[in-house]
């Protein structure tokens, strides 16, 4: 619930009151003896004045977070007590890990030979490595002259021989087949174009290896060749760079080992417990080596930087406070403390209670002190206005007439007789408020005690 209250600072040479009563007190002289003895006087004087909205409600904090673990395991290590301060990131427990933590070890290792390699690709062949490759050519070159120079006229002479006898058998292969006489089983025949089908391919292939003996080459030659021109084309390919396919491959390893570490890190993190943000430990519900699960509270976790308060405001002032308003907070428990807060946020939909209307106000509590605690009832005072040094007389000296449109004064004249006077007022408060206009500075209002001359403010 909201109050409406006003406070005045009084301008007095001997003396500054900090509580609007006291100060309007100040400027009453004793009771006037007869005629004035039922009357209460007030000397009209300048001063500074406030008009507030004041709400109660308690001391929160900022966040609070019940923690608990994301898998089933044992509590290993519990690294905080109740009251630790903590800050984001820090891990307060853990459980049972060592797998979760080789497969870490293992995948950022990865991850960084995937990386060594890509820089090695990148940054091209050293010296020894162009030194290895030239010597292969150099090494496949010697073996493939080495097998061209094996080759010897014995080698084409027998060679000859073996196509020579092959021809004939080829010959007496054909001749067979075309005198065979007639009459007799078709395997007969059919055995007949086999055998001339091979002795033709024997033939042919005899022809071939001749020919690779005369032009000075052979399978081992050939063979040895083509080493050279593998060899050459390494040494090729590693003085011109990585191609791109190359690069494309290493950035995908590179990338495949990141998700594999990321993987391997969020398993590790489902067995640790870390501070969401900076806190105070309020609660510890496990001790170590105690079975946890998913959902099961652990820590509770406070932040206290900043405190804020949450209070009540009716209906009836809401329009008159607005967010980023300063405002003052006491602390019932801690009297000699004010505060200074800002107001953070207004709800947009009202608490309705057995008909009275409030709306949800968060004051963010700008000052700390290691007093304040959690839950406390507060005050929170928000200034709605202010007039400095203007003519101000205690709400209780003024009479309103019926509609409201019009304020009257007691004003003691010379004689000791009161005269009714008129006057304007401006800013309007529960205990005092600004004269604008039908008083003066020095003037002496009075009212009586008896409550015969005429009613009370506000009635």
């Amino acid at each position: 619930m909201s109050v409406r209250r006003s406070i005045i600072v009084l301008s007095v040479v001997s003396l500054m009151l900090p509580a609007v009563f006291f100060a309007v007190r100040a400027n009453y002289p004793q009771r006037a003896s007869s005629p004035t003895e039922n009357l209460q006087l007030y000397t009209v004087s300048r001063g500074d004045l406030e008009t507030t909205v004041s709400a109660i409600g308690q001391i929160e904090p900022e966040q609070i977070a019940d923690l608990s673990f994301r898998s089933t395991g044992r509590l290993l290590e519990l690294n905080v007590a109740l009251g630790d301060v903590v800050m984001q990131g820090q891990v307060l427990a853990s459980l049972a890990n060592e797998a979760q933590q080789l497969a870490v070890e293992r995948a950022q290792l990865s991850l960084e030979l995937a990386q060594l390699q890509k820089d090695q690709l990148l940054a091209g062949p050293d010296a020894a490595q162009i030194a290895a490759a030239e010597a292969s050519v150099m090494s496949a070159q010697g073996a493939a002259n080495a097998a061209a120079n094996a080759i010897s006229d014995a080698d084409i002479q027998a060679a000859q021989l073996a196509y020579d006898a092959a021809l004939q058998a080829l010959t007496d292969a054909q001749t067979a087949r075309s005198t065979a006489p007639g009459g007799q089983p078709q395997a007969s025949y059919d055995l007949l174009d086999a055998q001339v089908g091979e002795a033709s391919f024997n033939a042919e292939i005899a022809r071939l290896q001749l020919e690779q003996l005369q032009n000075g080459s052979s399978p081992q030659v050939g063979a040895a060749y083509a080493q050279v021109d593998q060899a050459q084309a390494a040494l090729d390919q590693l003085l011109a760079g990585p191609t791109d396919a190359q690069i494309a491959q290493a950035d995908a390893q590179i990338a495949q080992a990141q998700v594999s570490l990321e993987r391997a890190q969020r398993q590790l993190e489902q067995t640790q417990l870390t501070a969401p943000f900076d806190g105070i430990v309020t609660a510890i519900y496990v001790e170590r080596g105690a079975m946890t699960a998913p959902g099961m509270p652990v820590i509770t976790l406070i932040d206290t930087e900043p405190f804020h308060l949450s209070v009540q405001v009716d209906e009836i002032d809401i329009g008159e406070i607005a967010e980023a308003m300063s405002a003052r907070i006491r602390i019932d428990a801690i009297p000699d403390l004010e505060l200074q807060g800002t107001l953070d946020r207004i709800a947009l939909v009202p608490q309705n209670i057995n008909g009275i209307v409030n709306y949800d106000v968060e004051v963010m509590i700008m000052d700390s002190d290691s007093r304040v605690r959690t839950g406390m009832t507060a005050e929170a005072a928000f200034v709605t206005g202010f007039a400095a040094d203007v003519l101000i007389v205690p709400s209780q000296y003024i009479r309103l007439d019926r509609a409201g449109q019009r304020a009257f004064v007691n004003l003691l004249l010379p004689d000791n007789t009161l005269q009714e006077t008129e006057v304007q007022l401006g800013m309007q408060g529960r205990d005092v408020s600004e004269i604008t206009a039908g008083l003066r500075e020095g003037d002496v209002i009075a009212v009586d005690l008896s409550g015969d001359s005429f009613s009370m403010f506000g009635s």
